[in-house]
């Protein structure tokens, strides 16, 4: 998208998920992630299993990142009373990142980062790429193509089909991840706005006969969700509908009583190049400050 930061040139899937801007190999698939953005990680895996775990812990000042590669492979791999000690690490930079690597090439290669400004300690450890030719190949182009989620404008998240960027105090809710069908919800900690990003595969099927409209009403009710269709419209050029909704209130009390907010506004579209359905939804108190389009989605226009 134009106005995000484009992922590197090499071939891969970009990701992007509270402190980690990357890409990664094709055939690797995120398989667990954290939604805490204080302390989480995220596992890499392939269908030949686990390739790879990025962790993200506070930090304030610079770590000895040596001693620390030392220290996890003691205690985690090896184990703290096993009589092997680990006594040399190989290191060299790639990126921001220091590698290191054992003689033992069955012992996972690691890579650590610091970032001074968000305070935070950022680790990859990867599995079965120590050798001189994994580091080269899988390693180093993923630590290069690495930088920190700190932009200014807002935190950037690129998972499962689904990218947007919000602002930093829009924390994730919950994430439902289906074949064929992304659901990721936000909300902010001030306006107590929500957020809710949806995607769907295999568009040609799903719609069938229906238009956008018809489709996305079946699912608008199915949430006991009121809506109004209030145009058509285009996004970079692709068919899309404007809604207008109310929807019950998700806060304690307000629930209970089964209130609602009037002020719903959602974007649906259908990208068929990538035979894909995606939506913006975005509701809240009265007085809460509605997102633009055009910021949660860079590059990205409503006409």
């Amino acid at each position: 998208m134009k106005g995000m930061r484009p992922p590197p040139l090499n071939k891969g899937v970009f990701v992007a998920w509270h402190h980690v801007r990357t890409t990664v190999p094709h055939d690797w698939e995120v398989t667990a992630y954290s939604v805490e953005d204080r302390i989480g990680r995220m596992e890499f895996s392939t269908r030949k299993g686990l390739q790879a775990v990025v962790s993200w812990e506070p930090c304030k000042g610079e770590p000895d990142r040596l001693t620390t590669m030392k220290t996890f492979l003691q205690n985690n791999i090896l184990g703290k009373k096993s009589p092997r000690r680990i006594d040399s690490v190989n290191t060299e930079d790639a990126g921001v990142f220091l590698v290191g690597w054992s003689e033992d090439e069955s012992l996972p290669c690691q890579a650590i980062a610091h970032d001074m400004a968000g305070a935070h300690i950022v680790r990859w450890v990867f599995e079965g790429y120590a050798s001189e030719a994994g580091r080269r190949n899988v390693v180093r182009p993923v630590l290069e193509s690495f930088d920190f989620n700190k932009d200014a404008s807002g935190c950037e998240y690129a998972l499962h089909g689904v990218r947007c960027r919000l602002p930093w105090d829009y924390k994730i809710e919950d994430i439902v991840t289906l074949p064929a069908n992304v659901m990721m919800t936000f909300e902010g900690e001030k306006s107590r706005r929500r957020v809710f990003l949806r995607r769907w595969g295999l568009a040609s099927y799903l719609l069938g006969t229906s238009d956008l409209y018809e489709f996305y009403g079946r699912v608008l009710r199915s949430l006991n969700i009121q809506y109004e269709l209030v145009r058509r419209c285009t996004v970079n050029g692709m068919d899309g509908r404007i809604l207008r909704f109310s929807a019950l209130r998700e806060h304690h009390s307000d629930r209970f009583m089964r209130r609602r907010w009037h002020n719903g506004q959602a974007v649906i579209w259908h990208d068929a190049a990538s035979n894909r359905i995606c939506t913006f939804e975005q509701i809240g108190p009265e007085k809460s400050e509605a997102l633009a389009f055009e910021s949660v989605f860079p590059g990205l226009s409503v006409s």
